[in-house]
């Protein structure tokens, strides 16, 4: 550590290198480029990073990585924020049934109401245990 930190040598060379050793975390201090520590920061678990570098980026394929790996260490504020940004409101109205978040289950209820998505409203509307009025 002490080497690199002394050293001129932060190409993509020694980035590799760190990551390659199981280093991602190390080398995420020497990255400037917001796509590789997007990158470096899922692959070393540092969430926080990630969802910085994802909002400099801001692109749908980002964001469903960032959710993605988000679920996996069970971090549900940063898949419900993931999920809101790609307007993925399958996945967001089933992590509130998961977490028994009924409230803004009822609102994804009306959302799907609004833009007359039958298969949405059908989901939902199970989900909050309203059937009746759908059938």
């Amino acid at each position: 550590m002490s080497m690199i930190r002394n050293s001129q040598l932060c190409g993509q060379a020694m980035i590799a290198y760190l990551q390659e050793k199981g280093f991602p975390e190390v080398a995420l201090h020497f990255v400037k480029d917001e796509r590789t520590r997007f990158d470096l920061a899922l692959n070393s678990g540092n969430i926080q990073i990630a969802v910085a570098a994802a909002k400099e980026i801001d692109e749908k394929d980002h964001w469903y990585k960032l959710g993605v790996e988000a679920l996996r260490q069970g971090n549900s504020g940063i898949v419900e924020y993931a999920y809101q940004r790609t307007k993925n409101f399958e996945r967001l109205s089933f992590l509130y049934l998961i977490t028994g978040n009924t409230e803004k289950l009822a609102k994804m209820l009306k959302i799907a109401e609004v833009k007359n998505d039958v298969m949405g409203q059908f989901h939902n509307a199970l989900y909050n245990g309203v059937m009746k009025r759908y059938l």
